[in-house]
């Protein structure tokens, strides 16, 4: 079976560079990076995900509502979104309920955390994950 792949919209290096590290350790996946909402469209449009990460800051479009439009470029209903930001817990939850997110993370990341709400989303794991 080949590694699922999980597409990650953020435009900071340093967030991609941690989000790659986390991934490594153990998650079993591959990780594709959009820098923005038009890469992201074509990232949807010609490859299949499993897992779609999305960052709330982004330099062309809020993240926030950027999944209703990867809805509409090709990526499946059935793909968890989750949105990772770096605001509150609470904003962050109902940011991401507004924009139809399946659930978000708050920076900074919490390693171990991560590792077992990746597990979660990709089907690894039956316990709920954020």
């Amino acid at each position: 079976m080949s590694p699922k792949t999980v597409l990650y919209v953020e435009d900071d290096p340093l967030n991609v560079m941690l989000m790659q590290g986390i991934l490594d350790l153990g998650a079993g996946c591959r990780l594709r990076v959009a820098r923005n909402g038009a890469e992201a469209r074509s990232a949807v449009a010609a490859a299949d995900v499993d897992l779609l990460l999305c960052d709330l800051r982004l330099p062309d479009v809020a993240g926030d509502a950027l999944l209703a439009e990867l809805r509409v470029a090709g990526l499946a209903s059935g793909v968890p979104a989750l949105l990772v930001t770096a605001e509150s817990e609470d904003v962050a939850t109902r940011l991401a309920r507004a924009g139809g997110f399946d659930g978000c993370w708050t920076k900074p990341l919490d390693v171990a955390a991560t590792l077992r709400s990746l597990a979660h989303w990709l089907g690894h794991d039956p316990r709920p994950g954020s």
